[in-house]
């Protein structure tokens, strides 16, 4: 009998344990909450479905009073103008920075407590005392039965201290949209909703001016695990994955920037770095991809070295387009040639642009020169150069922590590599504005103003690119700038005179076919069998005999 009831005692208190985590709503969950930052637990009252209730309410609330931004707000923001805007800044760094951030307007957010004197803000492993300006009260919080105790909270107000503590002097306590999302995510999860706690954890994640605050790096890490790990959705978990590397990866003098909680072997949560907790993962997803596997060959050509592996890839790339790049040359150059008799047909029928264009195309078919050769070989580098982009972006977690010479991160934006492929690409447009010269004066005008502005769009455009890619596009502008220089200056680079370009054999491809389409738009007679080649000097000649004629 005393067997028995030890045996009893032993297995009861396991057997209550297991009735309470599988009653809906019970006073405790089967995945463990240990290591969470209060942000992000969830009190085991009251149930999940009411949790969810007033949260949704709440959420939604938020959601719609967040305001719409848009040109004129953006511009009147940046002269200045309109009301003072308050910054958001994490309920840490208020803390921490209260005494030399004194008087500025932020809004912070987290978890509220009331008391006596106002309330107090909770939030990864700080707080900050909340005392309401004037009359103002929380406003929003009807769902909660008007209370915002314990309820996510948005806070605006002026920074103050009170001997060493933090105070916030409150001119508006509102629900906040990312916090009651990511929570609604985490009851999800706790109900094993697994696809709709996905959905929830993207949106809280990607909605506007919410997406790059430190909870949304938890909920972008967390949609993609369970992507992967409940809904073996490994693409879905890759472009999650790609998304959140690309936003949360970055570092601040060497330290990262966000932080997310990812669950121990024992159950519990451990804080780290998104990079490190986004890299194993998003590595082996991308492993399989074409690009990732083309990427990793020319690191392996070079020895291992990432930085050279890029630089390589250029040069064969370079290599490989080489004889599109030649063409492209040489149809600048004899376009450079008949530039005297294209000014000459400018001046001749300067009031007649369809009798130009007609003579124009005459010309370009004589010499054997194609005015638009030029775009061929940027037609078919712009596949490539998207294909390569991919390629580096999916081998990203390999650059990570790759250094070369100043730069401390391939993987990582650097300026001094991007303002010298700006200067790359202003030497680039110099050179080849130069060995494809224009007799229009306005047409010189718009090649000497691109040859700056494309450049100065690039820099700007590519400033959050990683350094890897910027270091491939460099590489190869320096080859291709090597290529015009020894042309436009070597023996193959001078201009060749009319006659002897005209004497040339006509090649019978796509080029020539444009030319005998537009020839004979123009009004030129179809053939009538073969006959003795006229030149288009003779063709000139003979025209202005005919005017002459008719003149007497």
């Amino acid at each position: 009998m005393h067997r028995h009831s030890n045996l009893l005692r032993r297995i009861l208190p396991l057997a209550l344990t297991l009735v309470i985590i599988c009653v809906p709503g019970g006073l405790a969950y089967a995945q463990s909450q240990e290591g969470l930052p209060v942000d992000l637990v969830i009190p085991e009252e009251p149930s999940l479905d009411q949790q969810l209730e007033v949260l949704r309410a709440l959420h939604e609330s938020a959601i719609a009073s967040i305001p719409k931004g848009g040109l004129l707000s953006g511009v009147r923001d940046m002269f200045g103008g309109g009301e003072e805007k308050a910054t958001y800044t994490p309920v840490a760094n208020v803390a921490v920075h209260a005494a030399e951030s004194r008087g500025e307007l932020v809004m912070t957010e987290g978890i509220y407590t009331v008391t006596d004197r106002g309330g107090v803000v909770h939030s990864m492993g700080h707080e900050v005392i909340v005392e309401p300006a004037g009359d103002v009260r929380p406003e929003g919080f009807e769902p909660a039965g008007g209370s915002p105790e314990g309820m996510p909270v948005s806070v605006t107000g002026r920074i103050e201290t009170l001997g060493d503590d933090a105070v916030l002097r409150a001119v508006e306590i509102v629900p906040s949209a990312l916090v009651t999302g990511v929570r609604i995510g985490r009851i999800l999860e706790l109900q094993e909703k697994w696809g709709e706690a996905v959905e929830v954890y993207e949106t809280a994640a990607s909605h506007g001016q919410l997406a790059t605050r430190p909870l949304a790096a938890f909920a972008k890490f967390r949609a993609g695990a369970i992507a992967i790990e409940k809904l073996a959705d490994e693409k879905r978990a890759r472009n999650i994955y790609s998304a959140a590397w690309q936003t949360y990866a970055g570092e601040d003098h060497g330290k990262a920037i966000y932080d997310t909680w990812v669950e121990t072997a024992e159950g519990d949560w451990e804080q780290i770095a998104v990079s490190k907790a986004i890299a194993p993962r998003l590595d082996r997803l991308n492993s399989g991809l074409l690009g990732y596997r083309i990427v990793d060959l020319f690191v392996r050509l070079a020895g291992g070295n990432k930085a050279l592996g890029i630089v390589l890839l250029a040069v064969i790339l370079r290599i490989a387009i080489f004889p599109l790049t030649r063409k492209q040359l040489v149809s600048q150059r004899r376009m450079a040639a008949i530039q005297p008799q294209i000014k000459e047909l400018q001046k001749e029928h300067a009031t007649d642009k369809q009798k130009f264009q007609e003579e124009f195309w005459a010309l370009c078919k004589e010499n054997n020169c194609n005015p638009l050769g030029g775009c061929l070989p940027m037609l078919v580098q712009m596949p490539i150069l998207l294909f390569l982009y991919r390629g580096i972006r999916e081998y990203i977690v390999q650059f990570d922590g790759t250094s070369l010479l100043w730069m401390g991160n391939l993987a990582q934006p650097d300026m001094i590599l991007l303002v010298l492929y700006t200067v790359s690409m202003v030497a680039f447009q110099k050179v080849a504005a130069q060995s494809q010269p224009t007799a229009d004066p306005q047409q010189q005008q718009q090649q000497q103003m691109m040859a700056y502005m494309m450049p100065i769009m690039f820099f700007f455009f590519f400033q959050g690119f990683p350094a890897a890619f910027i270091l491939y596009w460099l590489a190869s502008n320096l080859i291709y700038l090597a290529e015009q220089l020894i042309f436009v200056h070597g023996r193959e680079g001078k201009p060749e005179p009319a006659s002897a370009v005209s004497g040339e054999k006509k090649s019978g491809g796509f080029v020539t076919s444009m030319l005998d389409a537009a020839g004979r738009m123009g009004g030129d007679k179809p053939d009538e069998g073969p006959e003795k080649p006229v030149s288009y000097e003779q063709k000139r000649k003979q025209e202005k005999g005919r005017k002459r004629g008719r003149g007497r």
